[in-house]
């Protein structure tokens, strides 16, 4: 047991060196723009490499920590169904650093245990990186691609997604509590598609930890970032303990109060398979998940009295 803990702890450490250092951070991203890091073509497609062990090392070393310097509040896990396959659908927060994606899982492992099938699907850069991509797959990130979705619901996983991506976490902070998927409806035909419920998942407070003051889109297109990153944006964030900087650089989040709540599945029964690539099926289906997460997330947001205090 201890030879296992000790190669968890290092493999950890050195994915944390090449992400949270800003050198190396920078270095990194300069490597994928000039097309040096490419990541193997079948990393992040393979479920099977969750490593139940390292998942609870991770969740037991990191969310005391985040559960207390965060104030967390989970409401409604049990919503989250205990077998079969299920599409958890979130509102994305708080940049590169993902502390709702941390606190979701860790509330649905914390529930059903942590040998339950958890994924959650990332960004292709993240690949790009191998010791980074080691821990991600261990702890059950997959690509954000229908190929490895589709293979986390064969083994009856539940499959945390992030919709609006990049749309969604940079948003300026005076627009912090709307949903902004970006009109992206690939959830929507993944779990038509899979048969499986949806379940939304609204969180406050995570946009709270710093303030983004721009998406920059227009910076990244004279970038060329959406071809180069497969992203829209570059943006500009007031964050500690820079001040003003980029908001792909890691940052120290503000102690702000967050809350998660999971509401009801949403279950499309009546809708074939075949009707996954229906325009009009895609937009009624869109529009339902993201009313109710934004009736969710308007009613959660006017109870805070402050913001970082909440």
């Amino acid at each position: 047991m201890e030879g296992k803990t000790l190669e968890i702890l290092g493999t950890s450490l050195n994915a944390a060196a090449t992400y949270a250092v800003p050198p190396l951070t920078l270095l990194r991203y300069g490597r994928i723009l000039l097309g040096i890091d490419r990541a193997d073509p079948e990393t992040g497609f393979r479920p099977e490499r969750r490593d139940p062990a390292y998942v609870a090392f991770i969740m037991q070393s990191l969310m005391p920590l985040i559960n207390s310097y965060f104030r967390v509040e989970v409401e409604g896990v049990e919503h989250v169904p205990h077998r079969g396959g299920a599409l958890v659908v979130g509102n994305h927060n708080s940049g590169l650093q993902p502390v709702d994606s941390f606190i979701a899982g860790h509330a649905i492992m914390e529930h059903q245990g942590v040998t339950r099938p958890l994924f959650g699907l990332g960004h292709d850069y993240m690949f790009r990186e191998p010791a980074l991509a080691a821990l991600l797959e261990k702890i059950g990130i997959i690509r954000a691609n229908p190929r490895a979705a589709d293979a986390a619901f064969e083994q009856d996983g539940v499959v945390v997604v992030y919709p609006g991506g990049d749309i969604d976490t940079f948003k300026p902070y005076t627009q912090r509590n709307t949903i902004q998927f970006g009109n992206r409806k690939g959830f929507i035909r993944l779990a038509l598609r899979n048969r499986v419920p949806i379940v939304p998942a609204v969180s406050v407070g995570c946009h709270e930890t710093w303030v983004v003051l721009t998406r920059g889109e227009q910076l990244a297109k004279l970038l060329g970032l959406k071809k180069r990153l497969r992203t829209e944006v570059f943006p500009i964030v007031l964050s500690l303990p820079w001040g003003i900087t980029s908001g792909f650089l890691p940052f120290i989040p503000l102690p702000a109060k967050i809350s998660l709540r999971f509401l009801e599945p949403i279950s499309w029964d009546h809708i074939s398979a075949d009707q996954a690539d229906d325009p009009l099926v895609l937009e009624a289906c869109y529009r339902e998940v993201t009313d109710v997460m934004q009736a969710a997330l308007t009613q959660m947001a006017s109870q805070r009295s402050f913001p970082v205090i909440g």
